[in-house]
């Protein structure tokens, strides 16, 4: 045990003393060697596409410590030719490097950044090498200078945004959907998500119009670099709402638009409606919650009576720097249905009621359309169906009952057996518009009523234990209480 304690002693001290020697083996005496410099090249053409591959190496000799066995620090400097270095770009090499590489986008950069060199065009550059050994009272060694001739670029912008009415944020240049860099393609970029009909283009900058990438008249997969006002201002164009990947080059100058896929659920589960218009008011901490279609979980619903005001549809609650939908411009036409989803809730464009009355309102999130229409009550509604006691007879169906209070309200009571309903709006025509179950069959515990233009799907209520029932059909908020009696 002890003899291997001492071998491992004997081992450790073969590795410190073998250590310090290569430690100091750069502080040896250099003797009289020569410091001078050499490039890889003499003439470099910078381009993007090859950002990161090498552009220049500079190689350097050790030079001499004059004797003193002192380290060497060594400093790198590239100039504009003809400054004498008055203005130089200084880089700290520190001690023992004999080398440096440039990649063609710190090249770039550097020479464009502090000599502002014309991109395109030939910048002469000077570059040497100072040796200071680091030693008291000993002067600093310059090597010769090595002139390289180097054209620089333009480099495309490192952000790219999506703006447009087919994109998720609509026109607001401050709010445009930023897309995705492409790390291993140089001017290459990404996004995917839910474009509807409209156009769309790129900005470069948040809040700035110009400059853009536009679709280009020569060719529908090409981009059109705009940096004037007085350009064409031509735009890519949606015809199917979905979910698309976009895939742009801004060196190629390229553009893949994928085909569109249905998405297979919606942004929102849940939504609200807030404002004055509602019966809540502006209560962002309680405002009126909108009805999910069980058909369709991408359209909401929301039917009530509505007071003249505003309103606007917030994605969440408590909170009045949420996301909204909104309309593009603040009170528009109520005939209108384009719709946007606001980020922050910025610009804050409402949707104005100007009557007061009964209003359904459906916003359809898969095609990002709104339809909000005045309710006229039907004056008179009947049932039909093997349920009833007029069974499948359209042309005298069993009529409802108006509440005299209540124009929205209808009742029917009577004597069912085991079958089908529904509730037509009129009668001799199987054609007409239904309120109908949101699906076939649903339980007749559940409240959900729906109508249905057309009757398409031809969904039915079923009884299935016969008995006296009593029926009650809301037909603006579309709700409906069965029961036995």
């Amino acid at each position: 045990m002890k003899y291997a304690q001492y071998i491992m002693t004997v081992l450790v001290m073969v590795m410190v003393m073998c250590g310090c020697k290569k430690e100091n083996y750069a502080e040896l005496n250099k003797g009289n060697i020569a410091l001078t410099l050499s490039a890889s090249t003499n003439t470099v053409v910078l381009q993007e596409k090859n950002r990161d591959n090498d552009a220049l190496i500079l190689n350097w000799t050790s030079g001499s410590n004059k004797g003193t066995n002192a380290s060497i620090r060594y400093t790198l400097q590239l100039a504009k030719q003809g400054t004498n270095f008055a203005n130089p770009i200084s880089l700290d090499m520190g001690l023992a490097v004999y080398s440096n590489k440039f990649s063609v986008s710190t090249l770039n950069d550097s020479l464009r950044n502090h000599f502002n060199a014309t991109p395109g065009t030939v910048f002469m550059l000077e570059t040497r090498i100072i040796a200071q050994t680091q030693a008291a009272g000993i002067s600093a060694d310059t090597s010769p200078v090595a002139v390289i001739s180097v054209t620089t670029y333009q480099p495309v912008t490192k952000t790219l945004y999506l703006i447009g009415d087919a994109a998720p944020n609509g026109w607001d240049n401050t709010k445009a959907v930023a897309l995705t860099a492409i790390a291993t393609e140089p001017g290459g970029f990404t996004w995917t998500g839910q474009l509807n009909i409209g156009d769309f283009k790129f900005l470069t900058t948040l809040g700035q119009w110009i400059p853009t990438y536009n679709k280009s008249a020569a060719a529908a997969d090409s981009l059109f670099y705009r940096t004037d006002f007085g350009q064409a201002d031509d735009k890519f164009h949606i015809s199917a709402n979905g979910i698309y990947t976009l895939k742009l080059n801004l060196l190629s100058m390229k553009i893949a638009i994928s085909q569109p896929v249905q998405p297979t659920a919606p942004p929102y589960s849940r939504l609200w409606i807030v404002g004055d218009a509602t019966p809540n008011g502006w209560n962002i901490s309680a405002p009126n919650e909108m009805r999910v279609d069980s058909g369709n979980m991408f359209v909401f619903n929301y039917n009530e009576l509505l007071n003249a005001g505003e309103f606007k549809i917030p994605t969440a609650t408590g909170n009045w720097g949420t996301d909204y939908y909104m309309p593009l411009a603040n009170h528009p036409a109520l005939s209108a249905t384009d719709v946007q989803l606001v980020r922050g809730g910025s610009p804050d464009n409402k949707w104005q009621i100007t009557t007061a009355g009964p209003y359904k309102i459906k916003l359809d999130l898969l095609n990002m359309k709104i339809n909000i229409q005045p309710f006229t009550p039907y004056k008179q509604l009947w049932l039909v169906g093997d349920a009833t006691p007029v069974g499948w007879n359209i042309n005298s169906p069993a009529p409802m009952t108006a509440d005299p209070t209540n124009p929205y309200l209808f009742t029917w009571q009577g004597a069912m057996t085991a079958g089908e309903f529904k509730i037509p709006t009129t009668t001799g025509n199987w054609g007409c518009d239904y309120f109908m179950p949101m699906v076939n069959h649903q339980p007749i515990s559940s409240t959900l009523a729906k109508f249905i233009p057309s009757g398409n799907p031809d969904n039915k209520w079923q009884i299935t234990v016969p008995g006296n029932y009593k029926i009650t059909l809301d037909q603006l908020h579309e709700t409906i209480l069965i029961q036995k009696l």
